[in-house]
């Protein structure tokens, strides 16, 4: 019988999503309370009518190879990682006839109608098709052609090793098929995250379709939560219109936001419109609003806040974008990267970044940073 397999390529880089990006790859990147841009492909074809899971890796994609050995464990997923990469690429591709191969790269959000897209792709005919929504995004491409590896063997050479070889892959795929392979529309939803300002604005989008949220977690064995883990919101907390993950505490007032987990909000603290990522803690007072604030790596509980007492985030005038990273930060958002401490009464306006690392004692030497600005480790 035929066999349909799904081969997906890790995307490395993103350098418009900044900070959120920092120090792990793209398809490694937390989204929609904590779950990764990677377990929103595997997780959905496992328990999908597709024969088999094949995951393509650099050598030195540790991080992302841990992730996967730990979270899952499947007969159906196959992880690659050879010195070889486009010699492992080829052979991939060797299909017997009949079979059929989809080729995705975990790079945004796919979410299609996941019993639906197997039955779909069963009724292509051989060729080679690039996979499209409605409105032409590239989902991927599919294969029912045995000789279709012959085709990119010319284009082994320009495979540069220093540069990370799954992204170079996925270039090779659209440089050789973008006008040659026959387009079918698939009518799902596709979500790039190409920018910090688009990272925002996703998690937005679906807390507006709350059902369709749900929809899409449900797919996700990483979300679920026992009951020793759930949110706890305290005597003086209040949550209106938000996600709130595991293991947080909540004594401050949350609206319109997303918190991921192990985050505290200490008493009279409001996070309004913003995204909250793992191990953060508010202090007292404080106000994050229109804005991202990047994961700590602290693995316990953080015992004082590293957003201070009396700190102000993402207030004053929305217009414009920040000045050095227009195209990234821009509608009024500010983003806080990675192991980042604000100082109690610290004044952050909007379309500001404050990078990943950015020693507290930076911060000290400023009364407050500006609208678009931005600080950078020394």
């Amino acid at each position: 019988m035929a066999q349909l397999t799904v081969l997906i390529l890790i995307q490395n880089k993103e350098e418009g999503l900044l900070s959120i990006a920092d120090h792990r790859e793209k398809s490694l990147v937390p989204v929609l309370g904590g779950a990764k841009v990677i377990d929103y492909y595997i997780d959905p074809v496992l328990s999908s009518p597709f024969d088999r899971i094949k995951i393509l890796i650099d050598r030195d994609m540790t991080g992302i190879k841990d992730y996967l050995i730990y979270t899952y464990n499947s007969n159906k997923i196959r992880i690659i990682s050879e010195k070889d990469i486009f010699q492992s690429f080829l052979d991939l591709l060797r299909l017997k006839k009949g079979d059929g191969m989809l080729i995705l790269r975990a790079g945004g959000l796919f979410l299609p109608d996941w019993k639906d897209f197997p039955e779909f792709l069963k009724k292509i005919p051989s060729g080679t098709y690039k996979i499209t929504t409605k409105n032409k995004h590239t989902i991927g491409y599919f294969l029912r052609e045995t000789k279709f590896a012959r085709k990119l063997k010319n284009f082994g050479p320009s495979i540069d090793s220093t540069s990370p070889k799954t992204d170079q892959l996925w270039d090779v795929l659209v440089n050789a098929f973008e006008t040659t392979a026959k387009i079918k529309e698939y009518d799902a939803k596709y979500l790039g995250l190409l920018t910090a300002f688009e990272y925002y604005t996703v998690h937005f989008s679906l807390m507006r379709n709350i059902e369709e949220f749900n929809n899409y977690r449900n797919y996700l064995s990483s979300a679920s939560v026992n009951d020793e883990n759930l949110a706890r919101i305290l005597g003086s907390g209040f949550v209106k219109n938000s996600h709130i993950s595991s293991s947080c505490s909540i004594e401050g007032y949350v609206e319109g936001s997303i918190i991921f987990s192990n985050v505290k909000v200490g008493k009279n603290a409001r996070v309004l419109n913003s995204v909250i990522m793992n191990n953060n803690y508010i202090g007292e007072r404080a106000v994050i609003q229109n804005a991202i604030v990047c994961d700590n790596s602290e693995l316990f509980s953080r015992v004082s806040p590293n957003i201070g007492e009396d700190a102000r985030i993402g207030e004053d005038d929305c217009t414009g974008a920040n000045v050095l990273y227009p195209g990234q930060i821009y509608g009024g958002v500010t983003l806080i990267g990675q192991n980042v401490e604000i100082p109690k009464g610290f004044k952050i306006s909007r379309n500001c970044y404050i990078a990943s690392g950015v020693d507290k004692s930076t911060l000290r030497f400023r009364n407050r940073v500006k609208v678009g600005d931005s600080v950078l480790p020394a």
